[in-house]
């Protein structure tokens, strides 16, 4: 949806010191057609094509080394399985699945990856972009981190992870609150362009 120029505008803008998330799915990523455009080039992970494929089978992302330490996880990893281990904290609901994509860049670090693909396809990969940063992230969906868990009373990971996650594209690695004010809700997960969106807050 977005013109070659206007993606050049968008990657010179994290060049000097932005930063950017990808998010994966049907129509992003390489299934979007972004492999080889400036915004995909400009991902920590090779994308492939618009045939890459997803993942449609229910996973927890299995962290990384470089993911236990990382300021994305602080005090949250413990929801997480490792390469060496199970979660500490359990209960935390699994993924629908993931975008594939493809080898991490030189310069790029795997935070999480997907223990059901032979590959250890990355989840959640990084990387310095001039002076900004980016990140992709490739899971389906993390709203089940927040919808279960709040339901039955337990604390959930999701606004750590994404808050701090943000604060990291920012470049301040400061941990956030774990509780938010207000919080958006849509009528599904999906819409096509230019379907109507409705939206709540709680």
């Amino acid at each position: 949806y977005l013109r070659t120029e206007q993606q050049k505008l968008f990657v010179e803008r994290i060049r000097n010191g932005a930063g950017m998330v990808m998010l994966g799915g049907y129509h992003s990523l390489g299934p979007g057609g972004y492999g080889g455009t400036p915004l995909g080039d400009a991902l920590p992970v090779l994308l492939g094509t618009r045939d890459v494929g997803q993942l449609t089978d229910p996973f927890l992302p299995q962290l990384t080394p470089e993911g236990v330490r990382h300021p994305i996880f602080t005090n949250i990893a413990g929801f997480f399985p490792t390469t060496t281990g199970e979660a500490k904290v359990g209960g935390l609901p699994p993924l629908d699945g993931c975008t594939r994509v493809g080898a991490p860049r030189p310069g790029a670090t795997v935070l999480a990856t997907c223990p059901l693909d032979v590959d250890n396809s990355p989840v959640l990969a990084i990387q310095p972009f001039g002076k900004g940063r980016t990140a992709v992230f490739c899971g389906d969906t993390t709203r089940k981190w927040q919808q279960g868990p709040r339901a039955m009373d337990q604390e959930s990971p999701f606004l750590r992870v994404w808050g701090q996650m943000v604060r990291w594209l920012a470049g301040r690695p400061a941990v956030v609150e774990a509780e938010a004010s207000i919080g958006p809700i849509t009528d599904k997960g999906y819409h096509e362009p230019g379907e109507p969106i409705q939206t709540s807050a709680s």
